[in-house]
């Protein structure tokens, strides 16, 4: 059995995790509510472990809560993650305020984001216990995010990639994202929690993860680039991929056609202030 015990939240289909091995507990993306968290806290002190680090995967808001209440446990991200909290620090502040007003969540103090104690550039090694796992800086669906490998147990925390209910979210590069996928599925893993949807439990299934996000990205690249290069708008380019396959389609309809605005600039077409992809979330 793994020692990676994901938590799935109340909301949003969203998993934390705690990897706990003697002594040592890595948690990743705590969150989202207070009681969620103080489950978190109870699974690693009821094996006798205490937080030794949080790894935060990307600075989306909802995956960012969970830090304050881990005083003084270091917290690390993916370098570019310092870029990212400079110029949109504020508004994912306020992103998470708004949603903990609008899901009840009581605090006594303004939620302020928690910077980063270490960061690395492509790969970092951690010891919890006496195992080493791996962070992988792991952009495409945010320039600064990262996965959680551990090779002893051929697990994978795949972050905000290869869920089983959502569509890549190609929130910051469609080559970038590709080039991760293509890194990744070099790894040997058995067991894979997105951070959104439920996890991955044999190779197989695993493998069918990576192909099938694959394949959409690149059916999307290939639909975009014909459409920029016959010279079409970005509005013609939507109605262009309108009948890519992906699944969850009522659910992930918007994210695809956001994901169609945001390829066709970086794939070479005009900016269209109407049509503007994910930016208009950053």
């Amino acid at each position: 059995m793994t020692s990676l015990a994901p938590f799935p939240s109340r909301s949003l289909s969203y998993n934390a995790g705690v990897l706990v091995r003697g002594k040592d507990a890595l948690l990743i993306d705590p969150g989202l509510y207070p009681d969620e968290i103080d489950l978190l806290r109870t699974h690693i002190y009821a094996r006798g472990a205490s937080p030794r680090y949080v790894a935060v995967t990307h600075s989306h808001w909802d995956h960012v809560l969970g830090p304050e209440y881990f005083p003084g446990v270091p917290v690390i991200q993916q370098q570019e993650s310092l870029a990212v909290l400079a110029e949109f620090g504020t508004r994912i502040e306020h992103q998470v305020t708004e949603w903990e007003r609008q899901s009840g969540v009581q605090r006594d103090m303004p939620f302020l984001l928690h910077e980063p104690d270490e960061t690395f550039g492509d790969r970092f090694e951690l010891h919890i216990g006496n195992e080493a796992v791996e962070l992988l800086h792991a952009p495409g669906h945010a320039p600064e995010q990262l996965v959680v490998y551990d090779q002893a147990e051929q697990t994978l925390w795949a972050a905000d990639m290869l869920s089983d209910i959502e569509i890549p979210f190609v929130m910051h590069s469609l080559k970038a994202y590709r080039r991760t996928l293509d890194r990744l599925a070099q790894l040997e893993v058995t067991t894979l929690v997105p951070g959104h949807g439920s996890p991955a439990k044999a190779r197989e299934e695993v493998r069918t993860r990576f192909d099938t996000d694959r394949a959409y990205l690149d059916e999307l690249r290939r639909r975009v680039e014909a459409a920029v290069s016959a010279g079409r708008s970005a509005a013609e380019t939507v109605s262009a991929c309108a009948d890519i396959g992906y699944s969850n389609r009522e659910q992930n309809e918007e994210a695809h056609r956001l994901n169609v605005e945001t390829a066709f600039v970086e794939l070479g077409g005009d900016a269209d202030p109407e049509h503007p992809g994910w930016n208009r979330f950053q």
